[in-house]
């Protein structure tokens, strides 16, 4: 079902949930005023029809002329008794059979009045006393007109529910394709979008509704495809040339080889380039897996000491070099814990250390853990070569190499893997570089 369609299904049944129980309650109260008001009546009808059977004697003739002008205002079907002290029938104007047991009589003389419903007939009953004696006063009717009355309502609230709950269903259905109209020319935006084609956007009408953030939303997803599919375009370009490189470079040796009888040296020094180049290739391809495997974070994670984690770097990336390791920690060793894959962080923070080894020309390098109730960062800091303003913003792209780094050995995907594996683990990696001065590598970890 359509949101539209849902959407206007329960706006109607909330209405018409909403109306029923207004009408019923109206149509629930004006039928106990209308009993309430017949009950009054029948209460009153049963004082006059008292006073003129029994106060004939007591009253002046005027006022019992008024009284028997009263009296013919009889209710339509009405059934009247009065009953003396021995609960005997004494006033019988009609000629229906009706006679109300001893049980109701006495319940009237025992309580002063009676209200009760027999069927669709209302009955009162009154002690009326009179210096002849206690009487009881019983009459029955039914409010003909009343229950007209209310049945003509009931047809006429059942009429109007129905008739709200059709203009209800035009109105809404109306409302309802307005209100979604944005979404539907959303939907037809976005089926124009296509791989080929994600640098579409929505239109933005500048809205502060749930349908522009979500269109934003939408924008801001495009522009993390679109820069992931040029990422992934540009990384298979350069490694699709990374690759060919040292592959044309062994085929190439190799046919030279083989086009003519060489020397034991020349053969030597073929096989010693292909070696080098097989060496280089088996680098690239490792940074490669390395580099597609970085995603797995999850699995293996464990908390990790980060003093412990830097030693341990230290032996395996810096045994011939000068690495002093600064620390400045705090006595609580939680604040330099860190819940991470401890093989992807090694990985990490080791090749930050080997490049800064690599780009220092022989000199010392610096390792600075700092961790305190503020912050908790380690500073790989080189004395080397440093890196340009313009090719710092490009350093963590894969294959990319500064301008004044191509004299030396490298691939160009070990800072790209280390800002992924970092980015994973919520580690902010930040640089601080001056050419000829040396690099700041500054990565701040996430306290618990």
């Amino acid at each position: 079902m359509k949101i539209k369609d849902r959407l206007l299904m329960q706006f109607t049944v909330l209405f018409a949930i909403l109306l029923l129980g207004v009408l019923t309650g109206i149509y629930f109260i004006t039928d106990s005023n209308r009993k309430s008001e017949f009950r009054n009546r029948l209460t009153e009808r049963a004082t006059v029809v008292a006073q003129l059977f029994l106060a004939e004697d007591n009253l002046p003739s005027d006022k019992f002329k008024d009284i028997i002008k009263k009296y013919p205002q009889s209710i339509p079907g009405e059934i009247v008794r009065i009953y003396d002290s021995s609960d005997q029938p004494v006033f019988l104007r009609d000629s229906i059979s009706h006679e109300w047991s001893r049980a109701i009589i006495h319940k009237v003389r025992s309580s002063g009045s009676i209200r009760y419903f027999d069927h669709n007939r209302q009955v009162v009953g009154i002690l009326y006393q009179d210096n002849s004696g206690d009487f009881c006063v019983l009459i029955s009717a039914v409010d003909q007109y009343g229950i007209k009355a209310m049945q003509q309502l009931f047809r006429v609230m059942l009429l109007f529910f129905l008739s709200s709950l059709l203009i209800t269903l035009i109105i809404g259905h109306f409302f309802s394709r307005v209100a979604l109209q944005p979404i539907k020319k959303m939907i037809r935006d976005i089926r124009i979008v296509r791989s080929t084609s994600l640098d579409q956007r929505l239109n933005e009408s500048g809205g502060k509704d749930e349908i522009s953030e979500l269109i934003r939303s939408f924008n801001d997803m495009l522009e993390h495809l679109e820069q992931s599919f040029e990422t992934q375009k540009q990384f298979v370009s350069n490694a699709s040339h990374e690759l060919r490189t040292p592959l044309t470079s062994i085929i190439g040796s190799l046919e030279v080889s083989l086009r003519a009888k060489r020397s034991e040296d020349d053969y030597r020094k073929t096989l010693e380039t292909v070696l080098n180049e097989t060496e280089h290739l088996n680098e690239l391809l490792n940074s490669l897996l390395e580099l597609a495997q970085a995603t797995i974070v999850d699995e293996d994670r464990q908390d990790v000491r980060l003093d412990e984690l830097m030693w341990q770097v230290k032996d395996e990336y810096a045994a011939h070099h000068e690495v002093e390791l600064i620390y400045h920690l705090s006595a609580d060793q939680h604040l330099y814990t860190f819940s991470c894959n401890r093989h992807l962080l090694f990985l990490a923070i080791g090749n930050i250390l080997k490049n800064a080894i690599k780009f220092s020309d022989g000199k010392k390098v610096d390792c600075i853990l700092t961790a305190n109730n503020h912050k908790t960062s380690l500073i790989i800091r080189d004395y080397g070569i440093g890196i340009n303003e313009k090719d710092r913003e490009h350093i963590f792209r894969p294959f990319f190499r500064a301008a004044n780094a191509k004299k030396y050995e490298g691939v160009g995907i070990g800072l790209s893997l280390s800002e992924k594996i970092f980015r994973l683990h919520n580690v902010l990696l930040t640089v601080r570089s001056q050419p000829g001065n040396g690099t700041d590598m500054i990565m701040e970890f996430p306290q618990h």
